[in-house]
Formats: structure tokens, C-alpha cells, sequence
């Protein structure tokens, strides 16, 4: 059985869709329900008038499914090149499950500790400096850092996903993201401890005496607490947004 190949378009709907995972996130299948919405093009594609195949493709993808968002596409690209041979008779069915079931638990640990321990915590500290500049600044480079690296990862995932299977594992080792996890690390906590330098040194400047001085040991206190806390991932982005607005408006009255 032959089965056409997945057009630019249905490949580009899947694309779209993953950043829906999360939509419909419930506490007995986790993202099952956005990763089988996620593929559903590409399963109309492959079974399209074979409507009992299409339905048992798509309850195979409603079964449990968790994992970092981002590195999901990494699966859902290698999922959709595994249905396609499914539907054309050249894999068993079940080598889907047990693929995203091996690799989903690995690219959550990796994708939390390279996303929200290293990644985030980074682009919030240079957020946070560009904001004493001006609060927009701040806002527009944390969402240019964070996105721009986190957008291509999706889309270089994604696409070495769709080359098949047996691409996942040498992307992976390319990316190298556990040497890039530790060096953003080392760089969020460079720039933390600048950041308190520099906050703590407008204070001292501009003051002059003793309440300001330890005005501004309280404020370097609290940044560092600040970023210890990101560190632990205990910040979310709408928080990390707040306190860069708070600062910007701190700058500019006065």
C-alpha cells in the first residue's frame, strides 16, 4: 500500500499546531488531547478514505503523553514520519507508542533543565539590566532571547523529527543542550551579580548617606534573592514581566 507524501501545507498545519499542546492539558492523559490535535492534519492526510484506520490513529495519540512543550516537536516530527509508514504498511502500529513512551520522560528532564533552569533565568537577568535603560527594552530583549532560541529549537526539532527516528538521537547530540544548559547557568548568575552591582551603585550614587546606603544593600539583597529564586524555576514569565515593569517605572520617576 502506497501512501502520498505529506504536503508543505499539512506538514505546516503540524507545525502550527504544537503550540497548542498544552490546550486542553487534563490530569489523566496530560497533553494527549494537544498532541492528538497536533497531528490530526497529517493523520487526514495518511488515512484519508479509511476512516477506521484514521480513528484508531487517532486514539493511538490520545493515549498518556507528558513532556517538556518545546522539545515535543522533536517527538511529533519523528511521530508523523512513523505514521506515514504505518499507513503505507511498513511499520507496526505499536512502534509509535513505544517511541514517544522512551523518549518523552528524557526530553522533559532535559528540556526543564535547559528551558526554565537555564534558559529563562538568562533571558530575565538581561531582561532586567537592558530595563534600567528603559522598561520596554528590558520586556522586548527577555522575549527576543527567550523566543528566538526557543523557536529555533522547535523548528530544527521538528524538522529532524520528520527525517524519521533515526534522526532524533543525532540531533540531540548536535544540540548538545546539556553543555548549553550549564553555560547559561554560569552566564544568568554573572549577569544576576552585575545586575545587583549596578542597582545597588545608582542608589549609592545618587544618595549619598547612611539610609541610602542601606537602602541599597537591601536592594542588592533582594536581587540576588531575586535570581536565586529563578533558579529554582519558581518564577513564572508573568511574574518575571511584572517585576521588570516595576523597575522601569522605578527608573523613570525618578
Amino acid at each position: 500500500m502506497t501512501t502520498p507524501a505529506l504536503a508543505m501545507r499539512f506538514r505546516s498545519a503540524v507545525w502550527r499546531r504544537q503550540f497548542l499542546l498544552q490546550g486542553c492539558w487534563n490530569y489523566e492523559g496530560m497533553q494527549n488531547v494537544g498532541f492528538a490535535y497536533a497531528i490530526l492534519p497529517a493523520l487526514r492526510h495518511f488515512y484519508a478514505n479509511r476512516p477506521e484506520e484514521a480513528l484508531k490513529a487517532v486514539k493511538r495519540h490520545l493515549e498518556f503523553f507528558n513532556t517538556q512543550p518545546a522539545m515535543g516537536a522533536l517527538i511529533l516530527g519523528a511521530s508523523v514520519r512513523l505514521e506515514e509508514r504505518v499507513a503505507a504498511g511498513e511499520a507496526d502500529p505499536r512502534a509509535i507508542g513505544t517511541f514517544k513512551v522512551g523518549l518523552m520522560g528524557s526530553l522533559g528532564a532535559i528540556g526543564d533543565s535547559f528551558f526554565w533552569g537555564a534558559l529563562r533565568p538568562m533571558a530575565s537577568v538581561v531582561g532586567a539590566l537592558l530595563a534600567l535603560l528603559h522598561p520596554l527594552l528590558g520586556i522586548a530583549a527577555m522575549l527576543l532571547l527567550y523566543n528566538g532560541v526557543h523557536l529555533t529549537i522547535r523548528r530544527r526539532g521538528f524538522d529532524a523529527g520528520m527525517e524519521g527516528p533515526e534522526s532524533v538521537v543525532g540531533w540531540l547530540k548536535r544540540a548538545a543542550l546539556n553543555v548549553r544548559t550549564e553555560d547559561r547557568k554560569l552566564l544568568a548568575a554573572i549577569l544576576a551579580g552585575g545586575y545587583a552591582g549596578v542597582f545597588a551603585g545608582r542608589f549609592f550614587v545618587q544618595g549619598g548617606g547612611a539610609s541610602h546606603a542601606l537602602a541599597s544593600f537591601l536592594l542588592a539583597a533582594a536581587a540576588v534573592r531575586l535570581f536565586a529564586v529563578l533558579f529554582r524555576k519558581a518564577v513564572s514569565p508573568s511574574e518575571i514581566l511584572s517585576f521588570l515593569l516595576f523597575v522601569g517605572v522605578l527608573i523613570l520617576w525618578r
